[in-house]
């Protein structure tokens, strides 16, 4: 299909939406269904560093503390986030991986990794780690 050329961010946000879309059925057709894309996002932070505070996890995410409040509400029902009370402030709450996640974690990261090919098909290694490099150029600078 050819299309006209569109401007840059029709370009960006039709990509991300569409990968992101792609990368929500990865996880349902192999046995995720309750796993977003949001969800995958915060479990990756998770899996570096665990017993973070909301706050260190929004940042981290760059989502707002109110939608980053509402995803792991949703992950904490689905059984992949636990929530604890910090002993250092008790308004502040702790966020960890459940044993759950921890036990599909390398499944996950073999889905994302399998989406992430099928969508750079024709590019080789090289071209994918520059696109990578160039948007997060993009993305400092406009930080």
């Amino acid at each position: 299909m050819n299309t006209p050329s569109k401007s840059f961010v029709y370009t960006l946000t039709r990509i991300a939406s569409r990968y992101k879309t792609e990368l929500a059925q990865s996880f349902a057709s192999n046995g995720y269904p309750d796993v977003t894309p949001d969800y995958w996002i915060v479990l990756e932070w998770l899996w570096e560093e665990e017993n973070i505070t909301l706050g260190q996890l929004a940042k981290r995410t760059n989502k707002d503390k109110a939608s980053i409040t509402r995803i792991t509400g949703g992950m904490e029902r689905n059984d992949l986030v636990v929530r604890t009370p910090s002993a250092s402030d008790k308004r502040s709450f702790l966020i960890s991986m459940s044993k759950y996640a921890k036990s599909i974690i390398d499944d996950l990261k073999q889905i994302e990794e399998d989406t992430l090919k099928h969508a750079t098909k024709g590019l080789n290694p090289i071209e994918v780690k520059e696109l990578v490099r160039m948007l997060e150029h993009l993305f400092i600078n406009l930080d």
